[in-house]
């Protein structure tokens, strides 16, 4: 069997925290070592050649980011890679909207009213933003959106999050699923 070694870029803290604790333990059964890596605070060029030095030794990574206010995922790819230049366009996955939209898309209606969130039918789990995700946020959370983030992972349903959100659903299915 051969050793399999998966770097996944992500933009930040948030990102990291959604990646350790619901996908890094599933991409570990396909992976011998999983590390996950912040770029938010590093050049492009400091990029491109960690990204270089991954496809030198034969390991495979993925590079998340937001589309943010980029017309298309296709835009924002072509965006990436102009900087980037070293990296594979397949190997980039667009959050659709922002990261905050994963973490909600795995929330069930009985977990929202567990943890006092009002989620309505009207939220759309492809078009949250940080904006909107903090006025989510219950009052017992208001002093740490980092625990609220904490406390939603440790009830994260999956199976729920693929079908409110189809950015998260791509992610399982080319990456996990190999579809």
């Amino acid at each position: 069997m051969t050793y399999k070694e998966l770097y996944i870029f992500v933009e930040g803290e948030d990102d990291e925290r959604f990646v350790e604790r619901i996908l890094k333990p599933i991409l570990e059964k396909k992976y011998d070592y999983v590390v996950i890596v912040k770029y938010a605070k590093e050049e492009y060029e400091w990029r491109n050649n960690f990204i270089k030095s991954i496809k030198s030794i034969g390991a495979d990574y993925i590079y998340v980011t937001d589309i943010n206010n980029s017309p298309c995922i296709t835009g924002k790819k072509n965006i990436i890679k102009q900087k980037c230049r070293d990296i594979d366009i397949d190997k980039i996955i667009i959050v659709i909207k922002e990261i905050e939209g994963w973490y909600i898309a795995g929330i069930g209606q009985k977990i929202a009213k567990k943890l006092k969130i009002k989620l309505t039918h009207n939220v759309d789990a492809n078009e949250i933003t940080k904006e909107q995700f903090n006025s989510l946020i219950p009052r017992q959370f208001k002093d740490s959106r980092t625990n609220f983030m904490i406390e939603i992972l440790k009830h994260y349903d999956i199976k729920l999050a693929r079908k409110r959100n189809k950015s998260f659903d791509y992610f399982i299915r080319k990456f996990i699923e190999g579809k």
